[in-house]
């Protein structure tokens, strides 16, 4: 029950506590990859694995609909945590959850929404610090100049979009590091809606 998900196993859980919160049947594996982009439909499938594997749902036998969460969840998944310095594999999902509403933060679909706890010093021309929680949407078309969440040459960041003449790459917001520009590739996870800040991180 307590096994770390990776982010792409805790947005498919998300997706199918978000069918259920709103009285809707259990996705099918279609319904999954249609949802996050996958192109085949052994993406979705592995997740869903992993997930009856880690003790997050079961599948009932015999029934086209078969996915059924283990216990019910609340509020918006705080994934782990993301570099805002240099990119690094983002840390594995945690089991907390942040009681906010996102809807209040311009996400519609709450599904999409999920939340990373910052690392690090590079953003901090935007007001974003160490410590500082991001609540990201998944699935939104970013903007230049929007924070976001990032694979770029199979690692993770939190950096600034810039999109110009045709390039595009991740900008730091303190001078102290370099902007980043994808050697092969560069994959947006989520777009940053707002900024989290606790009293005591």
């Amino acid at each position: 029950m307590g096994a770390d998900l990776t982010t792409p196993q805790a947005l498919v859980l998300r997706f199918i506590e978000e069918r259920n919160e709103n009285g809707e049947p259990p996705p099918t594996i279609r319904e999954i990859c249609g949802r996050f982009g996958y192109r085949s439909p052994k993406a979705a499938a592995d997740h869903v694995a992993a997930l009856v594997r880690k003790g997050r749902i079961t599948r009932k036998k015999g029934c086209a609909r078969s996915l059924q969460l283990v216990r019910k969840s609340s509020g918006i998944p705080l994934l782990g945590s993301i570099a805002a310095g240099l990119p690094h594999e983002a840390h594995a999902a945690s089991d907390r959850r942040l009681m906010l509403d996102p809807a209040s933060y311009g996400i519609r679909d709450r599904s999409k929404a999920f939340a990373l706890r910052v690392t690090g010093d590079s953003m901090i021309g935007r007001q974003i610090s160490d410590g500082d929680i991001v609540l990201l949407e998944h699935g939104a078309v970013p903007q230049n100049g929007d924070v976001v969440a990032a694979f770029i040459d199979s690692e993770v960041t939190l950096k600034t979009l810039v999109r110009k003449g045709g390039r595009v790459w991740l900008r730091a917001e303190n001078p102290n590091y370099s902007d980043l520009t994808p050697a092969m590739n560069m994959e947006i996870q989520g777009v940053g809606r707002a900024v989290i800040r606790f009293l005591s991180k």
